[in-house]
């Protein structure tokens, strides 16, 4: 069977399909408007202090947590 879709093109860099040497694109590079939309300013990857009350059911997870290792293991 002949497949049609590998055809020998050499490459050329200096072709004008080069968008990085095409004087419109550089003059756009960096000139991006600001993100809009969805998942903007949402505050995501900044760290807040935890609550108090955080904290305290924090503690009570790792508390039950252990407790449930602890009959897995001496169940086992």
């Amino acid at each position: 069977m002949s497949d049609k879709t590998n055809v020998n093109v050499p490459y050329n860099p200096s072709s004008s399909s080069n968008l990085s040497s095409d004087p419109q694109v550089q003059s756009k590079i960096g000139t991006a408007p600001p993100p809009t939309g969805a998942g903007v300013n949402t505050g995501a990857g900044v760290t807040r202090p935890k609550t108090e009350e955080e904290k305290e059911a924090d503690r009570r997870y790792e508390e039950a947590m252990e407790e449930e290792y602890a009959k897995r293991e001496g169940g086992a």
